[in-house]
């Protein structure tokens, strides 16, 4: 999958469910759709800068206060000039989030996100497990806006090391634009994630962060 999606320039994810208002929960909705998405990633510092995009699918189900998405993103990232980084890799991406309506435009989220990368220790692959919160906005007919934010916890990594038990953090904004009587939809996202990393090498803890910011515009189909 990694070599098939690796040198796409699209992606997928379809995040636009959250972005219903309230009074359209009681239906049930879904949505399948495909994204051009770009990355930046860092490593241990700004000086090991990579630079990429990719492509996959998504999927995304909601039945009145419960909703569930899942995507598979592949993307290839190669070293910028002037950083200490030489070599590209190819990341793998599973996320998926489960979430619950709660009140007004507040959602609470759940899930989990998986990265692996090759060559395996080119970069470092994550696991974790996420919990955080989602607002949505109607901004006007067919017009929606969503933010989220939160944590991810339990994080494992190829390399090793740890993280505090507040030292990853999620953002997230999401943009979606119906058409054709909401049958489809444009979407626009960009997804902000720093893990504060630390290893321990004999002489104390070192930190080794983690950086990834991706934006993604893609089309989805509802139904």
């Amino acid at each position: 999958m990694n070599r098939r999606l690796g040198g796409w320039a699209v992606s997928a994810m379809a995040v636009v469910l959250t972005a219903y208002p309230a009074n359209r929960l009681s239906a049930q909705h879904g949505s399948v759709g495909v994204q051009l998405a770009f990355g930046d990633y860092r490593e241990v510092s700004s000086d090991l800068h990579y630079r990429g995009g990719g492509g996959g699918v998504a999927a995304s189900f909601t039945y009145k206060k419960l909703g569930i998405e899942g995507s598979v993103l592949g993307l290839t990232y190669d070293p910028v000039a002037g950083s200490s980084a030489t070599a590209s890799f190819k990341a793998t991406q599973l996320d998926v989030r489960v979430r619950y309506y709660i009140a007004g435009p507040v959602s609470a989220e759940v899930g989990f996100v998986n990265r692996k990368m090759k060559p395996e220790f080119e970069a470092q692959s994550v696991g974790a497990v996420r919990a955080g919160a989602r607002m949505s906005y109607p901004l006007g007919p067919g017009v929606n806006m969503g933010l989220r934010a939160g944590m991810l916890f339990g994080s494992k990594f190829s390399g090793g090391g740890t993280v505090s038990g507040v030292g990853a953090l999620e953002l997230g904004l999401n943009m979606a634009v119906d058409a054709l009587r909401g049958r489809l939809r444009l979407t626009g996202d960009y997804d902000f994630q720093r893990i504060a990393r630390t290893t321990n090498g004999g002489g104390g803890d070192v930190p080794v962060p983690i950086q990834q910011a991706m934006g993604r515009i893609g089309l989805a189909v509802a139904f």
